[in-house]
């Protein structure tokens, strides 16, 4: 699903405490989004191509591995309704006025800010079948996707950086040819 909910749930979390918040290339496809939506849970039909019955999606994204793409977006759903994201989307703020700038990785390429702040949404990798001399699983290695997209969230940073969802990595041990 190419809208990111980790970061329309950082936007909402910004919203409630009461800062001024931009998103880097706007909200508007997830507000076409949350309207679909919005009409399926009032019992009409939607023109929006992936949703048809809101029941039916939330079914196929619990159930079904194809759908598991939108899972995220039925949870931001169910869990603040569809006013609330599209209020959010319609509170955003040019980036020249807030005070809280929310980016995707991807979309942060060549950009750069005072300060940053990980998300919450780079999970570790998992733990793989083996142990380190304490007995603790030994997690597998970071994909060379991740790293990369870990890369550029944590060098767009220009003065302080906090790891956030990323501290994992500090513990992460070092890659060993032939492990």
């Amino acid at each position: 699903m190419p809208y990111n909910i980790g970061a329309m749930t950082e936007v909402m979390r910004q919203l409630e405490a009461g800062r001024r918040v931009a998103l880097t290339r706007g909200g508007q496809k997830l507000n076409a989004l949350a309207r679909a939506a919005r009409d399926l849970k009032d019992g009409r039909r939607t023109s929006h191509p992936e949703l048809v019955l809101w029941g039916e999606l939330q079914d196929y994204a619990e159930h079904d591995p194809a759908g598991r793409d939108l899972q995220p977006f039925v949870e931001l759903v169910d869990t603040h309704g569809p006013e609330a994201i599209i209020a959010a989307v319609d509170a955003l703020t040019d980036e020249t006025k807030a005070e809280v700038t929310v980016s995707t990785a991807h979309t942060a390429k060549g950009r750069e800010w005072t300060q940053v702040r990980i998300a919450d949404d780079f999970p570790p990798p998992p733990d793989s079948d083996r142990q380190d001399d304490s007995g603790r699983p030994i997690p597998e290695p970071v994909s060379d996707t991740d790293a990369r997209l870990a890369y550029v969230a944590v060098t767009r940073a220009r003065r302080r950086l906090d790891l956030g969802g990323l501290a994992w990595i500090e513990k992460q041990q070092p890659a060993v040819d032939g492990a």
